[in-house]
């Protein structure tokens, strides 16, 4: 029976593969330790200690072990290689096939592989790469992994394994010297190796200064950016960038953004669509807020808070000039309006004694103002906001990059 995990990777591994024939890649998936009944070859990975402190442009080495624990040889091997978008393969052996999967609704862009090792694997031995498999650190690296995932028997390529698509030698395994710790586990047939590189990303927020009378509506444009060099992602299913926006007093929210819900009486809670951000990139939160009552100077704070992940306020940023920003309505000369300008905010239009938004109504429910909490965004608000928000990204992006 085949693995969820599994299945996953032989379908990426298929999508990869542009040649014709493609039903030799879904011919047969990996079977689990839990699901053997019969006597025969047995392989599975040991544990890979992650690899830190690479500097973004440079090339590393992942070495795996992998041990057959069967009673029988395994006559092959179909190893599937799943990598996270800042990383490229350094080479590109003569036995497997290369392609990259681009992004889509549930995740970021990959590079992938699957290489038909076509030797016999003894039982009891356990064994290495011939040589640690390269990869290369792009500029935009930081938290990347690689996800492998192996078959028992191998795959000919169409045309034979030489026509793999690369253009190094073949990938081999060889017995690991000097033996391995007799008390390794060797357990599942896939395994991750977690590769996290010396870089940062800038998370920034930039406010608004609007300005209107009693009675309108204005629109006051909030935006979250990652600055780069470098994509981020969570290590959990949450978002990745967390903030808070204060509502200004004597406003009401009429139309809240996507990815925005009350967090209180007087604030909004609001996240990153997904679980990660690239680089260069930027969302825009249009909030619709209808003046009640003129208060000049009236000032809601627009900052981060700690998200759900094991990172917590967002250490691989190293600017925390950006981490904040004011929304400000009617501020007088010399105000903090000045300050929310300076970051970068913009004015809104006013309708007057409309009730909708100048330059267009939003798409979202009408949403009353929420007070301003700090609690931490647990997984259930931002599952919540996620499944609000449906997934449509539409992300605005810079046309350039600097």
């Amino acid at each position: 029976m085949r693995s969820a995990s599994t299945a996953r990777a032989l379908r990426r591994a298929a999508g990869a593969v542009t040649v014709a024939g493609l039903a030799w890649a879904l011919a047969a998936a990996p079977v689990a330790a839990a699901d053997r009944a019969e006597p025969g070859p047995d392989l599975a990975f040991g544990q890979t200690a992650p690899i830190d402190g690479v500097e973004p442009g440079s090339t590393t080495g992942v070495a795996f072990t992998v041990k057959n624990k069967g009673d029988a040889p395994a006559s092959g091997l179909s190893l599937f290689i799943d990598g996270s978008q800042g990383l490229s393969f350094a080479k590109e052996y003569s036995n497997c096939v290369y392609d990259k999967t681009p992004a889509q609704d549930e995740g970021p862009a990959q590079v992938n592989a699957v290489c038909d090792i076509e030797q016999t694997l003894e039982p009891g031995v356990v064994y290495v790469p011939e040589e640690p498999v390269g990869v290369t650190l792009l500029d935009r690296a930081l938290y990347e992994h690689l996800s492998l995932t192996i078959q028992e028997d191998s795959l000919t390529f169409p045309g034979g394994t030489q026509h793999g698509g690369g253009a190094d030698p073949v990938l081999r395994l060889v017995a690991q010297e000097p033996p391995a710790d007799p008390g390794a586990v060797y357990g599942q047939q896939q395994q991750y190796v977690f590769i996290t590189a010396e870089n940062t990303a800038d998370f920034a927020l930039t406010g608004a200064k609007v300005k209107g009378k009693a009675g309108d509506t204005v629109n006051a444009e909030v935006t979250f950016a990652n600055k780069g060099p470098a994509w981020v992602k969570n290590d959990v299913g949450s978002p990745i960038g967390v903030f808070d926006v204060g509502i200004p007093q004597g406003t009401k929210v009429t139309k809240a953004p996507e990815f925005c819900v009350p967090s209180g009486s007087s604030a909004y809670r609001c996240t990153t669509p997904y679980n990660y951000v690239d680089e260069n990139s930027e969302r825009a939160y249009v909030f619709g807020l209808r003046i009640d009552k003129v208060v000049a100077n009236a000032t809601g704070k627009v900052a981060f808070v700690k998200g759900d992940h094991r990172w917590g306020t967002l250490p691989f940023d190293k600017n925390p000039k950006n981490n904040a920003a004011s929304l400000v309505v009617n501020a007088s000369t010399g105000g903090t309006g000045e300050e929310a300008q300076s970051a970068g905010g913009s004015s809104g239009g006013a309708t007057p004694g409309s009730g909708t938004p100048s330059g267009g109504a939003q798409d979202d429910e009408l949403a009353d103002t929420g007070s301003a909490g700090t609690v931490l965004v647990g997984g259930a608000v931002a599952a919540a906001l996620l499944v609000a928000g449906g997934f449509a990204l539409t992300a605005r992006r810079r046309t350039g990059r600097s």
